[in-house]
């Protein structure tokens, strides 16, 4: 049940627990109600300073949106988050009710770019919000790339249709969502027409359009992926290049647009599964609701995202997308030793690994997932980068298949390649839930080859970013162990140990996937116990 409840059509008012909240300032308000009107109910932590005090210096805007946290957090308690990159709502404590009236009205704030959004968002049709969007049951969304706007040239010269063009072509590559084609669109545009129209005759739910500025030798696009059905924004972003290469350049936004459009498309329709009542939920719709799950790392939040897989399974037993998370799910109760019994939970994994192989045909996403699983769970690492390259030969913008193939050669010794995997991972996804997982990827590289100071670095900012990623301390005690840190590694082993009650030898050894390109950090794992007793 929702813990706090949004009233943002009308006067802007906040409930908790059926008391309204009399105490919020008018840009904690502010900062509430833009929250809930982003994808995942999440936003960019510097985004969001900028937008609620444009008008102060950018270290002088952060600090004021720490205070703002902070107090924030006193009333709402863990219904808001944030950490040293985004802020977000917990959309499971949250509801948007619906009501009579404009979007906020008669709200303003001393901010020239929250004035902006509230005024786009006036312009539009406000959803009916908390309320469940309408989409075709079972099946992935559908997407239109509409006519990019040239701003500041006399006349059109082609550049902004070959940004689209180039644009369509990746996104096209992407299976987790149809695009439609080029010539439909165009055709579609030639009359003046408002979006949840177009929407509508092109039968998608999203839309993506854009602007593009020239200034000399520099180039600014402007991209946002608008709901069709109402016209609302679900995410914006700008990309500034250099007019260098004209078909480099084009190939350089299309890769950066489709590697960040893919999540934050992801992020809009979790949310859009989330408000489906859970009897109603489709196979699809059951996967999108488990991810959040998934990407925690944490075994309680693991079983529960295996409890939707499973339902969705059950819906549709050849759903091969569920069958392959639900391997991947199983893996990680393997290598991350969430079960006493690691080859139980290996044969689990593998069980559904070869149930959907098969099925898995040309879905990037789901073959990402089985190349997970060959890693983690089945030990096969050829297969896995096998898998992990054929993902990414059908979805180059796919930032888990980079994640996943920057883990596999690592397993198979290959340690500045796997550097320029993650690299390129984050590159394409650089707001991705999995973020902290990229961290703990450069991390097991670079100890590896001996940048033992470097991978400490990389260990602790991904446990800042995943705080119940508490397998990472075994990472952590061995690290800090080969850097002759004994106080510090026996400290994180006891706290690694204190998750896993039960832990011996034999189940370590019997769950990892293998370390044998780095002896020496297995050798500190395989004699643990010897060495925690130390002191």
């Amino acid at each position: 049940m929702a813990q706090l409840v949004l009233h943002l059509t009308g006067p802007f008012r906040a409930e908790s627990g059926g008391d309204v909240l009399n105490g919020l300032s008018r840009r904690a308000q502010g900062l509430l109600a833009y929250l809930s009107c982003q994808p995942g109910m999440r936003a960019e932590r510097g985004a969001l300073a900028d937008l609620l005090w444009s008008d102060r210096g950018e270290a002088q805007a952060r600090a004021s949106l720490r205070q703002e946290l902070s107090v924030l957090r006193k009333t709402l308690g863990d219904v808001i988050a944030a950490n040293r990159h985004r802020v977000w709502l917990d959309p499971d404590a949250v509801a948007c009710a619906d009501g009579p009236g404009d979007f906020l009205q008669g709200f303003d704030l001393p901010s020239e770019a929250f004035e902006d959004w509230l005024r786009a968002m006036r312009q539009r049709k406000i959803p009916t919000l908390g309320r469940p969007e309408k989409a075709a049951k079972g099946k992935r969304p559908s997407l239109a790339v509409l006519r990019f706007q040239e701003i500041g040239t006399s006349a059109p010269d082609m550049f902004a249709d070959g940004i689209v063009e180039e644009i369509t072509g990746a996104l096209s590559r992407c299976r987790d969502f149809d695009v439609i084609a080029r010539q439909s669109v165009f055709m579609l545009q030639m009359t003046p027409t408002a979006l949840p129209d177009i929407a509508r005759q092109l039968g998608v739910q999203y839309l993506l359009e854009g602007s593009v500025q020239r200034a000399g030798d520099r180039v600014r696009i402007s991209v946002q992926l608008v709901n069709g059905e109402d016209g609302h924004t679900r995410w914006a972003e700008r990309f500034d290049d250099r007019l260098d290469d004209l078909f480099e350049l084009q190939d350089r936004i299309a890769t950066h647009v489709a590697g960040q459009l893919s999540p934050n498309l992801r992020a809009a329709e979790i949310l859009r599964a989330r408000r489906q009542p859970p009897e109603v939920r489709s196979a699809y719709d059951l996967v999108l609701t488990a991810l959040p799950h998934f990407w925690i790392h944490d075994p309680d939040e693991n079983r529960r995202a295996l409890a939707l897989l499973d339902q969705a399974t059950g819906r549709d037993p050849d759903a091969a997308h569920a069958l392959a998370m639900k391997s991947w799910c199983h893996a990680q109760e393997c290598c991350y030793l969430w079960s006493l019994t690691p080859e139980r939970a290996r044969a689990a994994s593998r069980a559904a690994f070869e149930r959907a192989l098969p099925l898995a045909q040309d879905h990037s996403a789901t073959i990402t997932a089985l190349s997970a699983t060959a890693a983690l769970g089945l030990r096969d690492f050829a297969t896995s980068e096998d898998l992990a390259r054929r993902a990414l030969d059908l979805d180059p913008n796919n930032a888990w298949g980079w994640l996943r193939l920057g883990w596999v050669v690592v397993y198979r010794g290959r340690q500045e390649e796997a550097l320029g995997h993650f690299d390129r991972a984050e590159d394409l996804s650089p707001l991705d839930p999995f973020l902290f997982n990229i961290d703990f990827g450069r991390s097991a590289a670079k100890r590896a080859i001996g940048r033992l100071d470097e991978a400490l670095a990389h260990i602790e900012k991904g446990m800042r970013a995943a705080p119940k990623a508490h397998w990472a301390y075994r990472m952590l005690f061995g690290t800090l162990w080969l850097m002759g840190e004994r106080d510090r590694a026996i400290e994180a082993g006891h706290k690694w140990l204190a998750t896993h009650p039960g832990l011996s030898t034999e189940i370590l050894l019997d769950g990892l996937p293998s370390w044998k390109h780095d002896p020496d950090y297995l050798d500190v794992l395989r004699n643990f116990k010897t060495l925690l007793a130390e002191k």
